[in-house]
């Protein structure tokens, strides 16, 4: 086993651990049980791991989870204004915008963002065009989504990750969507 699977097996024995809410040897044999089983599973999927960030992303995520932070109060302050004042008015919009974001993580990342956030919802993403359905609690909340500097952030953040993984060496594994396929010599028909 490697120092890498050790590792991942670890970390799911003490969330296991934290999540039965007690250490009795049941709980700690089902636990190791359990992750070994999980990691033994899923063994091929190593080489698509993430590995560690770069200095750069990790300031980049840090700058990210820091507007997050602002938007967040911020929303807050104007949900509480809305909801106690009825200022600005309640007057819920579907919005649809389309941020520049090339990759599906950066996406997912956005939308979660959103929704964080007092009064926007994401309704849908999607996938092929990047298009976001977003639900808002009034027209003015749904406009400064157009100008959240957060995308940018994102955008930037993508392109980091984007830098690193040019730099990969293909070691000639067959590892994608259909790495199970590849690696048994299935010709691509289904057998289910």
């Amino acid at each position: 086993m490697s120092k890498r699977s050790l590792a991942l097996c670890i970390l799911l024995l003490a969330f296991w651990l934290v999540a039965a809410g007690s250490l009795s040897w049941q709980h700690i044999a089902a636990g190791l049980v359990l992750a070994f089983i999980t990691v033994w599973f899923w063994h091929d999927l190593g080489p698509q791991l993430p590995r560690l960030m770069s200095w750069g992303e990790f300031v980049q995520l840090m700058r990210c989870l820091a507007l997050l932070v602002y938007y967040v109060l911020q929303s807050n302050i104007t949900v509480a204004k809305t909801l106690l004042f009825n200022v600005p008015r309640v007057s819920p919009v579907f919005v649809v915008m389309e941020p520049p974001l090339k990759t599906n993580w950066g996406r997912v990342l956005l939308a979660t963002c959103i929704t964080l956030t007092p009064g926007t919802v994401t309704i849908d993403v999607d996938p092929k065009t990047g298009q976001f359905i977003v639900h808002a609690l009034s027209d003015e909340m749904a406009i400064s989504l157009f100008y959240w500097k957060l995308i940018d952030e994102i955008k930037t953040l993508e392109t980091y990750r984007q830098r690193r993984t040019a730099y990969v060496v293909d070691t000639g594994g067959a590892y994608g969507p259909d790495s199970r396929s590849a690696l048994a010599g299935d010709s691509g028909t289904d057998s289910h």
